[in-house]
């Protein structure tokens, strides 16, 4: 029997006029007494205007990641690393998120949460209004077999 995790993005978003030009990676792993799964989700660049929130661009296949022995409690770490794209010189923000969620025992139904994860950018050099804000909502299941 083993467990599973599957990450998903469910929407992006930024809030900021330092441009409209993004690209991010979402980088996941799953503890369960040691590492168990990671991966990761890269999104290229493409346009998100200011304030608007989207399905994510492309529409990234999920990750499928191994959590270990089902009915025990999963340690999840995520990496966001968002990049606002410009000619000379891009603009990057990141952060992490750690939270722990149950792995079901085989037969109970999946364990559903959703995360949000955001992250600061500040447009170099620093102006008036330099600032995005750039934020993933994010679906976890697990579940086991």
């Amino acid at each position: 029997m083993a467990g599973t995790v599957t990450v998903s993005v469910l929407s992006e978003r930024q809030d900021g006029k330092i441009g409209d030009d993004w690209k991010y990676d979402l980088e996941v792993k799953v503890f369960n007494e040691g590492l168990k799964g990671k991966g990761q989700i890269n999104v290229p660049k493409h346009n998100l205007a200011d304030g608007v929130t989207v399905e994510p661009h492309g529409n990234p296949d999920p990750l499928v990641l191994d959590a270990g022995e089902p009915g025990s409690e999963l340690k999840i770490w995520m990496k966001l690393v968002a990049t606002e794209v410009d000619l000379f010189q891009n603009d990057q923000g990141e952060s992490d998120l750690n939270f722990t969620m149950p792995c079901p025992n085989p037969g109970d139904a999946p364990i559903v949460f959703e995360k949000e994860i955001s992250c600061g950018v500040t447009e170099k050099p620093v102006v008036a209004d330099s600032t995005a804000i750039f934020t993933l909502e994010v679906k976890l299941v697990a579940s086991a077999d």
